[in-house]
């Protein structure tokens, strides 16, 4: 199917919740749009220009999100919270007149997303994840994480983990649940150097 795009200096990943500013035209336009019909867009990473202005390079990876809450900011902005509901592939990408990206959205269907049990193996990736969700930041998935659940960890895991953006873009990017967990252990190894 064919979405708009917005492209970010972040990456998300299913189950992720974020809240944006909108206050460029496009972005504004967009969200008029997916809000008349009840649709969502794509949140994508830059690889190369910025959010603000020209129509960036972007990964051809990203996440389909839904608007959850929307309101209107003390400094007149529009305020709008998402969540990133499941992985995109990304092909055949336009640019409006406006300067709004579209492109064609594929769902990304892998053994990831079919919830497995985490492999006790595994389970310090679940003693880290409960370590990072007492951080102020990461409170609003406290009640909402099934530590058990490969998926839920994984994911978790990949957004809150203090890596940079081209690391969680390789995160997103896996195509198998041991490829995630193997990447994840590798990050949080090196981070405890």
């Amino acid at each position: 199917m064919k979405c708009a795009l917005f492209p970010l200096n972040t990456v998300i990943f299913p189950g992720s919740v974020l809240p944006l500013q909108i206050f460029e035209q496009r972005y504004l336009n967009l969200i008029k749009d997916c809000m008349k019909q009840q649709t969502g867009f794509v949140i994508v990473l830059i690889s190369n220009g910025k959010e603000v202005g020209a129509a960036p390079q972007i990964y051809s990876t990203g996440c389909f999100v839904e608007i959850v809450d929307w309101e209107s900011l003390p400094n007149g902005l529009l305020g709008i919270s998402i969540e990133a509901r499941y992985r995109v592939h990304l092909s055949n990408s336009s640019v409006r007149d406006d300067g709004l990206l579209l492109a064609e959205a594929t769902a990304i269907e892998s053994a990831l997303d079919n919830n497995p049990q985490l492999p006790k193996a595994f389970a310090p990736l679940s003693e880290t994840l409960q370590q990072l969700l007492d951080h102020p930041y990461a409170q609003r998935y406290k009640d909402k994480v099934d530590f058990n659940d490969t998926t839920a960890v994984c994911y978790r895991l990949s957004e809150l983990l203090p890596i940079t953006n081209k690391q969680k873009q390789l995160l997103l990017e896996a195509e198998t649940t041991e490829q995630m967990l193997d990447l994840l252990v590798l990050h949080i190894n090196a981070l405890q150097k």
